[in-house]
């Protein structure tokens, strides 16, 4: 069974297809394969996908190449253009079933992410444990965790949360620099000090409100309190906003042949042929 499953996927580009025709990978990538444009709809899918598919694997692509990229990526893992029905029965027969997710832009870059139940044979890519407490899957300011619950969550990166941290503790007390001779390190006066600590509360508001970044705004929230209090003791203390939850929402996607100029001519060079 594994091998004819195998088998089958990997002729999708060279006879059956889609529809009973021939599906070149730069015409499936052109057609089928999108970019998450927003930061919850990615962190998302990758939550969702790596309960079943715990393997990952990074790769950090030119947006001027990114639709190369990915063509070679799906001809590599024909099980990315798989239905669902098909990765199920691969797994449940020990066999790689692959998916591609690929997350919002920044400037310049884009990443695509990996995800299978196991690491595929003659793999090229380095792969690893997304779950892994050691060694987890991070992109950006977020890292993929558990929840004490074992749902499968994101977080604030460790070197993320240690950056707030120290923020926090020079926005209140205003120390860092060095004294002249003879005085006292500098203390910001309390409302400067109030509205600093208000304003950084308000944009980690705005980060994507999974459980596990949540929780650890309330611990950023919690120590902002314990460090106010032992240096503003006759002050009220900033009293941080409730961050919001994730709702649930369709994925937010666009062609990630749209990232470039050059792609968009792609149909009437390509396709039309």
């Amino acid at each position: 069974m594994g091998c004819l499953l195998a088998c089958g996927i990997s002729k999708i580009f060279v006879s059956g297809g889609r529809g009973g025709c021939v599906v070149h990978p730069r015409a499936f990538i052109y057609r089928y394969v999108r970019y998450h444009t927003t930061v919850t709809s990615g962190l998302r899918a990758v939550a969702q996908l790596a309960r079943a598919s715990p393997w990952v694997a990074v790769i950090t692509a030119p947006i001027a190449n990114a639709s190369q990229i990915a063509a070679r990526q799906v001809q590599r893992y024909p099980t990315i253009s798989a239905d669902h029905g098909t990765r199920t029965a691969l797994r449940r027969a020990g066999l790689p079933a692959v998916h591609l997710v690929i997350m919002p832009p920044d400037a310049q870059t884009v990443t695509m992410l990996l995800l299978s139940n196991v690491i595929p044979l003659e793999s090229r890519e380095n792969w690893q444990l997304a779950l892994d407490p050691d060694w987890p899957l991070i992109w950006r300011n977020y890292q993929l965790a558990r929840s004490p619950s074992g749902a499968v969550t994101w977080r604030l990166s460790e070197q993320a949360r240690g950056h707030y941290r120290q923020r926090i503790n020079r926005l209140i007390t205003g120390r860092g620099g060095v004294p002249a001779l003879g005085q006292r390190p500098y203390q910001l006066p309390p409302e400067t000090a109030r509205l600093q600590v208000l304003r950084l509360a308000e944009h980690l508001c705005h980060y994507p409100g999974f459980s596990g970044i949540r929780s650890d705004v309330f611990a950023l929230a919690q120590h902002s309190t314990r460090v106010w209090k032992s240096t503003h003791s006759d002050e009220p203390y900033p009293f941080w906003p409730t961050m919001p939850y994730a709702r649930f929402a369709r994925p937010q996607t666009a062609p990630l042949a749209s990232l470039n100029q050059e792609e968009n001519n792609y149909e009437t060079e390509v396709l039309a042929t």
